[in-house]
């Protein structure tokens, strides 16, 4: 389970503008604009919250929610233009957690996706996988096309807070708070080599991921573009 938000609209401008409103809020938000192109990105993405439209061109919101429901334990936040009883007890009835109303204040719409996430805390997310890399925090074990990856015990536990914070920018305090429990003290360099050697490791096994140094602020785990990869 990723902690994205996916957002199913077919209104382009208030879907980018409900975008842009939640990732202000520190939220990944992940747009689809049709109900059938939806499914399977649902179960490929797996994110934690679903917040979706009734009206959607390909298949509904209410059939989308039905076909999905059994395979994606996440939540599922409904929205539509009608405000009537008998459209909000389908959706309670197709699988639903919540239903707001079209149009929505955003601020409403966020107090609903932070009551659904408070109440229904997400599993920590195990498996991880960026191109023909794959991460299982719970066995330990990496792979890169399908070849077993030897990482050390140390080696293994800053990747896997990485993996956690993929595109996040993370702090020497916050890595060694995740690490040790530790205040940083400004002075404390054992980070700085342990991500040194990391990257190092990651660079000579050819991974699609490195991690890039931020100046004056932290370290930034991030996948490395597809194209990039391939310049000689």
């Amino acid at each position: 389970m990723s902690n994205t938000l996916l957002l199913i609209e077919d209104d382009r401008p208030l879907a980018a503008l409900t975008a842009e409103f939640l990732r202000a809020e520190g939220f990944t938000v992940a747009i689809e604009h049709r109900g059938d192109r939806a499914a399977q990105r649902i179960r490929d993405e797996q994110p934690a919250l679903l917040i979706l439209d009734v009206m959607l061109p390909g298949i509904d919101g209410f059939t989308l929610c039905r076909q999905i429901r059994d395979e994606y334990p996440g939540l599922i936040l409904m929205m539509t233009a009608l405000d009537e009883n008998a459209e909000q007890l389908t959706g309670f009835n197709v699988g639903a957690d919540d239903y707001v109303v079209k149009p929505v204040d955003p601020l409403l719409l966020l107090a609903r996706i932070r009551s659904l996430l408070r109440r229904h805390p997400q599993a920590p997310r195990a498996y991880y996988q960026w191109g023909a890399f794959r991460l299982d925090l719970n066995s330990h074990f990496a792979w890169l096309n399908d070849t077993p990856l030897q990482f050390s015990v140390a080696e293994f536990e800053l990747l896997a807070i990485f993996a956690r914070h993929c595109g996040v920018l993370l702090t020497r305090e916050k890595l060694l708070q995740s690490l040790r429990g530790l205040e940083y003290d400004g002075l404390n360099r054992s980070i700085d080599m342990r991500v040194s050697r990391l990257r190092k490791k990651l660079m000579s096994l050819d991974c699609p991921v490195t991690i890039q140094t931020i100046t004056a602020q932290g370290y930034l785990f991030v996948e490395i573009p597809q194209e990039a990869a391939h310049v000689i």
